[in-house]
């Protein structure tokens, strides 16, 4: 059976609205996480002050066609609107034109998301406690339920539609079931959206109480350091973003990578902490059910995140299943570029990775200071070592908390 192809891609993180600006911030090196202003501080409370926020969505940058069929609650929402414009850009980067309508039945859509519409969700709190205030449509806009039919019902999806949450291995996880419902014949393409517009007031100050994360108020660009000595948080960021994902056959030739094989391994006996074994078992996976060898895996998408409890977990799982070619297939992990994306990680950090592949371009590490020695794998090379360098297969590695261990080998397209 031919590997699913991702033929459309859509994109917002805090670098930027919409593929191409995100792609040329990273090449700029420009992440976009700064010092929160969105949203009030509790400023005597917490001792981290910067995310990565994306852009408040004016109105005029959805499709004009899409704006009369939205209502007044869906355009106060960034969530909503967000999930919108990456589906609509994935759709047109596919040139799926009128499929969808002309065979709705034959087209799935699955939401991923770590915590849903939470903002909404909070914002009906507060109003129902402290204003005596309720709406009954604010309650259905909470519901984990409404995004996938309200997508569905916009851009012509008849088929599956319905939400996945699995921490940050969401999109990922959404991701294994598109693929799954294309190759047992359910469908013939699945819109992916992932969407984790979810930091306010609240939020922040409880990720601050975790103690998980950087504390570099004075450069947050710099802050997100994976593999890196003097790591000392992850950085919290949102996102959104849609993988169209279809049968080789449907495509049209058009093509941003092959998905070969993805793996998983569930289980932790530490709720913020990675396994080796586990994460050694989802590579395995993915590179057996890719049926890719691993030494024909050119580039690894690391999945380390800039904590000082994780990242070495990483290397080990790595070095177990590579050996001696751990300490010579780049790895780089786009967090440092990004932060930390929630649930849409394997979709925003995917995006970028699938270019590197495509461009034949081995990033720069970014934000290593110094290296760990309990890091091994190849995290410290210098990318002008690989200049002329080709990504045939490439490794993607995303882990979360509460035990979520997922692997995906991808391929180039006609390779």
């Amino acid at each position: 059976m031919q590997p699913n192809l991702i033929t459309g891609i859509g994109l917002i993180t805090a670098a930027g609205v919409g593929c191409e600006e995100n792609y040329g911030n990273f090449t700029a090196r420009n992440p976009g996480i700064c010092t929160v202003t969105r949203f009030e501080l509790p400023t005597a409370k917490v001792k981290t002050n910067f995310a990565g926020l994306i852009k408040a969505l004016p109105n005029e940058s959805l499709p004009d066609e899409l704006l009369p069929i939205l209502n007044e609650d869906d355009l106060a929402q960034d969530y909503v609107k967000a999930a919108v414009y990456v589906t609509a850009e994935s759709i047109k980067d596919a040139r799926l034109a009128d499929r969808p309508a002309s065979d709705p039945r034959r087209t799935g859509l699955i939401v991923a998301s770590s915590l849903g519409n939470f903002l909404n969700v909070s914002e009906l709190v507060k109003d129902y406690f402290m204003k005596e205030l309720y709406k009954i449509t604010s309650l259905i806009h909470g519901m984990n339920s409404y995004l996938p039919s309200r997508l569905g019902s916009m851009f012509g999806v008849a088929g599956p539609c319905y939400f996945v949450s699995s921490s940050c291995t969401s999109a990922l996880n959404a991701t294994l079931q598109a693929d799954t419902l294309i190759k047992s014949g359910v469908v013939d393409r699945v819109l992916v959206c992932a969407v984790d517009v979810c930091l306010e007031t609240g939020t922040f100050h409880l990720w601050n109480k975790i103690r998980v994360l950087s504390h570099r108020n004075d450069s947050p660009h710099t802050a997100c350091r994976p593999y890196c000595k003097t790591r000392d948080g992850i950085v919290v960021s949102e996102a959104a973003g849609c993988f169209v994902i279809e049968k080789a056959s449907d495509a049209s030739g058009h093509g941003h990578a092959m998905i070969k094989g993805i793996g998983m391994a569930n289980g932790a006996s530490d709720f913020l902490k990675p396994s080796p074994e586990l994460l050694e078992a989802a590579i395995r996976e993915a590179l057996a059910t890719s049926q890719t060898p691993s030494e024909k895996i050119d580039f690894i998408a690391g999945s380390a995140s800039g904590s000082p409890h994780c990242d070495h977990f990483e290397s080990e799982a790595i070095c177990r299943v590579f050996g001696e070619r751990a300490t010579k297939i780049p790895v780089f992990p786009y967090k440092s570029f990004l932060g930390s994306t929630f649930g849409t990680q394997a979709i925003s950090e995917g995006a970028l990775a699938i270019r590197s592949m495509n461009k034949n371009l081995v990033p720069a590490p970014f934000n290593i200071f110094e290296p760990d020695e309990r890091v091994k794998a190849n995290v410290y090379y210098n990318s002008s070592d690989y200049a002329g360098y080709e990504i045939n297969n490439m490794l993607f590695i995303n882990y979360g908390f509460a035990g979520n261990h997922m692997a995906m080998v991808l391929g180039k397209c006609g390779k």
